[in-house]
Protein backbone atom coordinates (compact mmCIF):
# COMPACT_ATOMS: atom_id res chain seq x y z
CA UNK A 1 0.00 0.00 0.00
CA UNK A 2 1.33 3.42 -0.89
CA UNK A 3 2.07 5.82 1.93
CA UNK A 4 -1.37 7.65 1.47
CA UNK A 5 -3.41 4.08 2.19
CA UNK A 6 -2.07 3.92 5.54
CA UNK A 7 -2.49 7.53 6.25
CA UNK A 8 -6.05 7.46 5.22
CA UNK A 9 -6.59 4.02 7.72
CA UNK A 10 -4.84 5.26 10.41
CA UNK A 11 -7.00 8.28 10.09
CA UNK A 12 -10.16 6.35 9.86
CA UNK A 13 -9.07 4.08 12.99
CA UNK A 14 -8.35 7.09 15.07
CA UNK A 15 -11.46 8.79 14.52
CA UNK A 16 -13.29 5.18 14.74
CA UNK A 17 -11.82 5.31 18.27
CA UNK A 18 -12.60 8.79 19.51
CA UNK A 19 -16.51 8.11 18.27
CA UNK A 20 -16.79 5.20 20.06
CA UNK A 21 -14.70 6.97 23.41
CA UNK A 22 -16.85 9.99 22.90
CA UNK A 23 -20.74 7.80 22.46
CA UNK A 24 -19.80 4.82 25.17
CA UNK A 25 -21.73 6.95 27.92
CA UNK A 26 -24.49 7.56 25.62
CA UNK A 27 -24.16 3.92 24.61
CA UNK A 28 -23.92 2.52 28.01
CA UNK A 29 -27.20 4.62 29.35
CA UNK A 30 -28.80 3.20 26.26
CA UNK A 31 -28.41 -0.29 27.18
CA UNK A 32 -28.89 0.33 30.65
CA UNK A 33 -32.18 2.33 29.82
CA UNK A 34 -33.58 -0.65 27.75
CA UNK A 35 -32.62 -3.43 30.20
CA UNK A 36 -34.41 -1.80 32.97
CA UNK A 37 -37.61 -1.27 30.43
CA UNK A 38 -36.79 -5.11 29.90
CA UNK A 39 -37.74 -5.81 33.61
CA UNK A 40 -40.51 -4.05 33.94
CA UNK A 41 -41.90 -5.91 31.45
CA UNK A 42 -41.06 -8.88 32.59
CA UNK A 43 -42.64 -8.07 36.24
CA UNK A 44 -45.71 -6.54 34.21
CA UNK A 45 -45.82 -10.31 32.28
CA UNK A 46 -45.58 -12.09 35.63
CA UNK A 47 -48.20 -10.07 37.61
CA UNK A 48 -50.58 -10.30 34.90
CA UNK A 49 -50.42 -13.76 34.54
CA UNK A 50 -50.07 -14.19 38.25
CA UNK A 51 -53.93 -12.55 38.32
CA UNK A 52 -55.05 -14.54 35.49
CA UNK A 53 -54.21 -17.69 37.14
CA UNK A 54 -55.64 -16.35 40.67
CA UNK A 55 -58.72 -15.10 38.64
CA UNK A 56 -59.13 -18.69 37.13
CA UNK A 57 -59.02 -20.47 40.36
CA UNK A 58 -62.40 -18.83 41.50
Amino acid sequence: MTLLRYWLAGTVILLLAIAVWALAPVLIFLVLLAGALGLVSLGMIVLARGLQTWRDRR
